[in-house]
């Protein structure tokens, strides 16, 4: 029982425990449930607060990518963009957000595999950087874009997107591109540069950069240069001074430099340099860097003291010249003259004493040595005043000789510095060329005139040399014709015959001459006069031919003509007949006789006879001569026929400026070209008679204090017309076909005959011409004639 009793007081203690135990582990459990339902509490605030800030980082997060610069892209697993920003969409030049892109359609071909290797690299390292490649926008441009990726998972962990940061690096890339080409141009100029050029740093003795060329000019490496400090390589006697300036440069007190020094290469041997040097300045007015020029002169130098040694050669020659050297200088002082030119001159100061003197009173005090003074010192204002080069000026002297003068202007650097005179007597040589020139024309003349073909061919027949008159009447040049075969050129079948048969039967002594039909180059048959012979070496050995050829188509042309010519001769015998009596020597005869009688009367009794006789003799003298004019004007007339007439290129400028000279043109009366006359072919008398007899006609009738007479014309595809204006008397409208006959004239001019507008209308009308005037009393005339082409 008590063991019981015992037991029932442990089992009483044990619940007695129990149910404490209990109580400490409700009253723990109760706490601990306080505790988890305040941290409970303080989750749920703290994750509406994370949710709150979460919120508001992804607001802040899609403002940060819907607005930077950069394009923002997220694609699915396929591809195609499920979100991208504004960036993004002017990136490839799409319309908006919401339209559709699948981004491996951009891509330029070349850059598909490594778009594809590049995301297989993204699915598998789960970002990648710097992928470049080039994409053709919408908008057709090409872009070259920079992406850096990553994937984006879902709770599980599975990859279910990729974005990424795309940025236009084009303009970027090209500027690279440009600076890497900028570089690699100064890197090839700076090798390639015939000039050296350094580097060298304010803070630095040495250069930190120098080219190829200076190290080639110097003998040292690139790299022993970079660090060489440039007073060692100046010459001792150029390094103080050198080193001046170089110091000047780098403190700012000089900002460039250009002198000419020595540098000593590397073997030991010294060269002359150019160096020019330039300051970098920064805005502080403290130089960084100096750049300089060094360009190797040592052959200029030389060159420059050969050309002291020369000048002194030079004037020593000069000197001594059998030519009369006079130089001046820019203000005509004397530089240098030689004891030629004194001698020439009569001068009789030394030629030092000379330097320095004024020309211009001189040239003045011996002008008075020439012939022509005035035209002499004219001449030297006139060269003076052009500065031109003037060759081979001929001067006579009063005492006889002949002296040739050259002038030749001085510059230096383009700059007028003076002048140098050249005087060589030529007088023996002047007589001598002119007798050789004499001679010259007279054969040439001959030569010329006769129209003579020269060729010579070789012994197999080939032309080894022709003349220029041969080439005219070929049509091949001298070139064209070397080396050919005449036969083949110029022979006709039926020539050929009577050529081969010439050659046979003649005397390879004897000169033969026979007619040939040949055609020129033009393929026109000509006519020629052939005279042949064998030419011989002096030895004595035939050694080919010469011909001498004469064109005779013209002759031929005129044998056909001869029943024309004979037709003509018969109308100029019936005007010769009509008029011989008039010209005959009993007329001309006794005017002349007729005149020296009154020439002779009014001589011997001038002192007896009155004033009015005498004006009555004058009177009659001028009837005489007007009567021999008229006598003369009749036998031009005749004399005019279509079928003598030489057709010759005529300068019909030079044609009025020789009637201007030839006939008495008072001082009040000038002419005037209007503007310049063509050169036209026709015969040169005749034209000058029309010219002429309209030019006196206009000079004999202007009655004001100013007369002006203007020459002009016109030109279409047929003709020219020409015109000769004058400001005279004028002629009725009635009298304006009456003037064109013969021994009709207005008026009773000493000098009018009646004949000039008939000779200009008669030459008019051989070349197809018509004449006609328009005239207003009082005030001038106007004749036009035309002159077929």
């Amino acid at each position: 029982m008590e063991e019981l009793l015992l037991k029932i007081k442990k089992l009483e203690n044990a619940l007695q425990q129990e149910k404490s135990a209990r109580k400490k582990a409700e009253s723990k459990l109760e706490k601990k449930t306080n505790q988890l339902l305040e941290l409970s509490e303080a989750l749920k605030i703290s994750n509406q607060k994370l949710s709150k800030h979460l919120q508001e980082k992804t607001t802040q997060l899609e403002g940060v990518f819907a607005n930077i610069l950069d394009a923002y892209i997220v694609i699915d697993n396929n591809g195609y963009a499920i979100k991208i920003n504004d960036a993004a969409v002017n990136l490839f030049g799409l319309k908006d957000r919401d339209e559709e892109l699948k981004v491996i359609d951009f891509v330029r071909p070349e850059y598909i595999e490594y778009t594809k290797s590049a995301f297989k690299e993204l699915y598998k390292k789960g970002k990648f950087f710097n992928y470049r490649a080039k994409i053709l926008t919408k908008n057709n441009e090409e872009k070259i874009v920079q992406v850096n990726a990553s994937l984006v998972y879902n709770d599980n962990g599975e990859p279910i997107a990729a974005q990424g940061i795309a940025r236009d690096i084009t303009n970027e890339t090209l500027l690279k591109k440009q600076i890497e080409e900028k570089k690699r141009q100064l890197d090839i100029v700076m090798d390639n540069s015939p000039i050296g050029i350094s580097l060298s740093k304010s803070n630095f003795n040495g250069l930190i950069l120098a080219n190829k060329t200076l190290s080639k000019m110097l003998g040292y490496t690139e790299e022993e240069l970079n660090a060489i400090d440039p007073k060692k390589i100046t010459h001792p006697e150029d390094r103080q001074w050198s080193m001046k300036h170089l110091k000047n440069l780098r403190d700012g007190k000089i900002n460039n430099y250009s002198v000419e020094k020595r540098y000593i290469k590397k073997n030991g041997t010294i060269i002359w340099v150019k160096t020019s040097a330039k300051a970098v300045v920064e805005d502080n007015g403290k130089s960084i860097y100096q750049v300089a020029t060094i360009e190797d002169i040592s052959k200029e130098k030389e060159a420059v003291e050969k050309l002291k040694e020369s000048e002194n050669r030079l004037a020593a020659l000069i000197l001594n010249l059998q030519t009369g050297i006079l130089l001046e200088d820019e203000n005509r002082k004397i530089v240098l003259v030689n004891e030629r030119f004194c001698n020439m001159f009569n001068i009789k100061k030394t030629p030092k004493s000379l330097n320095g003197l004024d020309c211009i009173s001189a040239t003045q005090k011996n002008k008075k040595f020439f012939k022509n003074p005035e035209g002499f010192i004219n001449r030297i204002n006139e060269l003076l005043q052009n500065k031109k080069i003037a060759l081979n000026d001929v001067l006579h002297l009063v005492d006889g000789r002949v002296i040739e003068r050259n002038f030749i202007p001085i510059y230096h650097k383009k700059i007028y510095k003076g002048h140098l005179w050249s005087y060589t007597d030529i007088t023996i040589q002047k007589k001598y060329r002119e007798s050789i020139q004499a001679q010259k024309e007279k054969y040439s003349n001959i030569i010329a005139n006769m129209n003579l073909g020269l060729l010579e061919n070789d012994i197999h027949d080939n032309i080894v040399l022709s003349n220029q008159s041969f080439s005219e009447m070929s049509g091949y040049t001298q070139e064209e014709l070397l080396g050919k075969k005449a036969a083949d050129l110029f022979l006709t079948k039926k020539s050929k015959k009577i050529f081969d048969l010439t050659i046979k039967n003649k005397d390879p002594k004897s000169i033969e001459t026979y007619e040939l039909a040949v055609k020129n180059k033009s393929g026109n048959i000509r006519h020629w006069l052939v005279s042949t012979t064998q030419n011989f070496d002096v030895e004595g050995n035939k050694i080919g031919s010469i011909g001498i050829h004469l064109d005779i188509t013209k002759i031929k042309e005129l044998e056909k003509q001869k029943e024309q010519l004979l037709s003509n001769l018969e109308k100029q015998n019936e005007h010769l007949n009509e008029y011989a009596h008039i010209v005959s020597h009993d007329l001309k005869s006794p005017l002349r006789n007729i005149s020296a009688l009154l020439s002779w009367t009014k001589e011997d009794f001038k002192d007896k006879l009155g004033e009015d006789s005498l004006t009555n003799l004058d009177l009659m003298q001028s009837k005489v001569e007007k009567m021999d004019h008229l006598i003369e004007n009749i036998l031009k007339y005749s004399s005019i026929e279509n079928d003598i007439l030489s057709k010759e290129p005529v300068n019909l400028n030079e044609i009025v400026t020789n009637i201007a000279e030839l006939i008495y043109i008072p001082e009040h009366i000038s002419i005037k070209i209007c503007k310049k006359l063509p050169t036209i072919k026709i015969d040169k008398t005749r034209i000058q008679q029309v010219f002429q007899n309209l030019i006196s006609n206009a000079v004999n009738y202007i009655d004001k204090e100013k007369g002006i007479i203007e020459i002009d014309f016109l030109e279409d595809n047929n003709q020219y017309t020409f015109s000769v204006k004058d400001n005279g008397v004028g002629i009725a409208k009635e009298h304006h076909e009456k003037i064109f006959k013969i021994f009709n004239s207005l008026g009773n001019h000493e000098k009018s005959t009646g004949i000039g507008l008939s000779i200009v209308k008669k030459v008019v009308n051989l070349y197809k011409g018509e004449i006609w005037l328009k005239s207003e009393l009082q005030k001038g005339t106007t004749f036009f004639f035309t002159i077929a082409k």
